[in-house]
């Protein structure tokens, strides 16, 4: 009886909706969390992108692509320093956080980390140039995503690896 008891918990930890309604509330939590810098709360966040694309299907983590950044833009307004800016650049984090997880499927953690911040520099440059977007979001959409998708990237890879060899 208490086996059967262990046998049900440990199905729930272990179920496929359990799983992916907890890396829906990281991806929403996270910068609610660790506030900043953004070095350290983007490299989580293409931590948990590069595990959930080995977990599950694209189709399946399509709101993590998203929720990190619409959970900021909320953050913003809810404690002050919220600008309308990130409004514009969620659709585009989301796009590039799907160009980052497919690419690193079909090809490497380099190529993926390059493609997420060559897209997101290329988009805000063009919008900086319409003069919809101020000057400073080409740095922290060019080497800062760069620089996060690596190490958020690599860390994960890593943990990947040494997960599989047990």
């Amino acid at each position: 009886m208490e086996e059967i008891q262990i046998q049900k918990k440990t199905s729930i930890l272990t179920s496929r909706y359990f799983q992916l309604t907890l890396l829906y509330i990281l991806a929403f939590s996270f910068p609610f969390i660790l506030k900043e810098p953004q070095l350290l709360v983007g490299s989580c966040i293409n931590f948990l992108l590069i595990l959930s694309i080995k977990q599950f299907k694209f189709k399946e983590i399509l709101p993590v692509l998203f929720l990190p950044s619409i959970s900021s833009y909320i953050y913003g307004i809810l404690f002050g320093g919220a600008t309308y800016f990130l409004l514009y650049l969620i659709p585009l984090i989301g796009m590039a956080n799907g160009i980052y997880v497919y690419s690193y499927k079909n090809l490497n953690i380099l190529l993926a980390s390059a493609f997420k911040s060559v897209f997101l520099f290329v988009s805000v440059y063009i919008l900086f140039r319409l003069e919809m977007l101020p000057q400073i979001f080409l740095t922290t959409m060019g080497i800062v995503q760069l620089a996060t998708a690596l190490i958020g990237g690599i860390s994960a890879h890593i943990l990947l690896k040494v997960v599989e060899r047990k």
